[in-house]
């Protein structure tokens, strides 16, 4: 634990639509000649029916001289683990991030006006004094492990306060960063607001009691999971089904033609028709099988465990066949506990034989391309209550697309079985950061109608 006494920190109470669901709090600290500046969050949670903690820790670590050092990123959610660390090379002005799990650093360049979060309030100094209403800059990111490009905007101030100013921070794409903080006239973040799974957390400012245990832990599945107009028959399941698809946030929706599933667009709204030839007839050029055999830091392919894994539960055949297989081998394999949290590597899934159906994905993914067959990883919803314990609901899910010599085909070790209540929402190569992010991508989607299309 950390040595600052309870007075150095800064404590923010967290909450969810007025709802009281953990706590944080920021503290500066020196250690061995280091200035090392802290802030630690932790939420309650229910996920499954069970009761358990988010916690993330932010570090950012400098020179007497205020020159960065270094900066570690941590993720504990149950029985995930995972996170980043970055370090600073002042002479080269770049920052190598390794990532927890996973082989090997990527290296970033640091421009001198690189913001870190530990001076985040800082750099927004001329918009909370008021001598500009916009600045750009770019910003080493938690979430993205990464330096981005930022834009913070001075908004109104509220009629209740004006002695808080508002400012917006965003990062354009799916993967930014939006939050707004509100800073007094001496700089100081009085409050916050930031994407939680599919909601918005707010952070206040707190005097007294400000860990106290929370009464009402924050439902994460009630988030994720997308409602069903009407049950769906398990007879209907082999499909086609025909789905109307929007989102609630004004954006059109937008997904990918597959295989299995064709899209058309009716103004902000898809027209989705699924099945197991219902999509277009996609090719694969040299170029694509190349891509999705390659490995990468999260679908480890040329990894010695994950090739012996690949052998062991496969034989001789097709690339279905092989594929099959492999879906068997790794439902057989991961018996360890599951959690919905977090986004662990085929080799960190490999070690602990848990996760949820993102680590049965990516081990998957992993082995097929072991084998050499192209395989890609799919972020979508489908409908079951085995993730959520609610009925009639589609939840967030995460499967495979392998090049069978064809078509790519869906292959699901998740379930078992790829079915008509797949939607894909998204489709990469294995690495997170190609899609929307999970903790805000799936709240904004809405099934408007689902419809059983008579077969011919």
């Amino acid at each position: 634990m950390f040595t600052a006494s309870a007075a150095e920190r800064q404590w923010y109470g967290l909450s969810v639509d007025g709802e009281r669901v953990g706590y944080a709090y920021r503290e500066q600290r020196v250690e061995k000649g280091e200035r090392i500046d802290s802030l630690v969050t932790r939420v309650e949670i229910t996920q499954l029916r069970q009761r358990s903690q988010l916690v993330s820790r932010l570090e950012v670590a400098r020179s007497e001289s205020g020159a960065p050092l270094r900066v570690r990123v941590e993720s504990n959610a149950a029985i995930d683990r995972n996170g980043w660390r970055g370090v600073f090379d002042a002479p080269a002005q770049r920052i190598d991030v390794t990532i927890d799990g996973v082989a090997g650093a990527r290296r970033y360049d640091t421009p001198a006006s690189l913001v870190l979060p530990d001076r985040l309030s800082e750099s927004l100094a001329p918009l909370w004094r008021g001598t500009q209403s916009a600045l750009d800059f770019p910003y080493l990111m938690p979430a993205a492990a990464r330096p981005v490009m930022v834009r913070a905007e001075r908004l109104q101030a509220s009629q209740q306060d004006d002695t808080l100013i508002p400012i917006r921070i965003s990062a354009g794409g799916e993967q930014g960063l939006t939050e707004t903080v509100w800073v007094d006239a001496n700089g100081r973040v009085r409050k916050r607001e930031q994407r939680f799974y599919g909601t918005r957390l707010v952070w206040d400012v707190c005097e007294h009691r400000c860990d106290a245990s929370v009464e009402h832990p924050f439902d994460l599945m009630a988030r994720l999971v997308v409602s069903s107009p009407f049950r769906i028959p398990g007879s209907a399941h082999d499909g086609p089904i025909r789905y109307v698809i929007s989102r609630s946030d004004g954006v059109a929706a937008r997904l990918p033609d597959t295989g299995e599933q064709s899209v058309a667009f009716e103004g902000e709204r898809a027209i989705v028709t699924i099945c197991d030839a219902c999509g277009t007839t996609e090719s694969a050029t040299e170029a694509d099988r190349q891509r999705y055999l390659q490995p990468n830091a999260w679908v480890q392919s040329d990894y010695a465990g994950v090739i012996g894994f690949a052998r062991r539960y496969s034989g001789a055949g097709s690339a279905d066949q092989i594929m099959r297989q492999l879906v068997d081998g790794v439902r057989e394999y991961m018996t360890g506990a599951v959690d919905y949290l977090g986004y662990a590597s085929a080799r960190e899934a490999l070690r602990t034989r848990a996760g949820d159906c993102t680590e049965f994905a990516v081990l998957l993914a992993a082995a097929a391309r072991a084998r050499g067959i192209p395989a890609r990883v799919v972020t979508g919803l489908v409908y079951t209550d085995r993730f959520s314990g609610k009925k009639d609901v589609f939840s967030p899910h995460t499967w495979v697309q392998a090049w069978t010599g064809k078509r790519w085909v869906s292959y699901d070790a998740g379930l078992g079985e790829f079915d008509a209540t797949h939607i894909a929402l998204a489709v990469g190569n294995g690495d997170p950061r190609d899609t929307a992010p999970r903790s805000d991508s799936l709240n904004p989607w809405r099934i408007e109608r689902v419809g059983l299309v008579r077969k011919h």
